[in-house]
């Protein structure tokens, strides 16, 4: 029984750390899209155009934008 549950236990730890990275690795992506967005902005490039290169919404582009005082 002890090794049965020390295998459940380590599964269960390996499937959570998995978990962890995999969020941390598309927060990251997400940052990186949002850094880059900010940049074509302050380069005074459009709205929509920055919305299609970096692939977020038109209506997060405008919220970055006013939260930097672009807008």
């Amino acid at each position: 029984m002890c090794n049965l549950g020390e295998g459940i236990y380590e599964d269960g730890l390996m499937k959570g750390k998995q978990e962890g990275w995999e969020k941390g690795r598309e927060e990251g992506r997400r940052e990186g899209k949002l850094e880059f967005a900010l940049e074509l902005l302050k380069d005074g490039m459009a709205l929509d155009k920055v919305a299609k290169y970096s692939k977020l919404s038109l209506s997060i582009i405008k919220e970055l934008a006013k939260q930097n005082k672009l807008i």
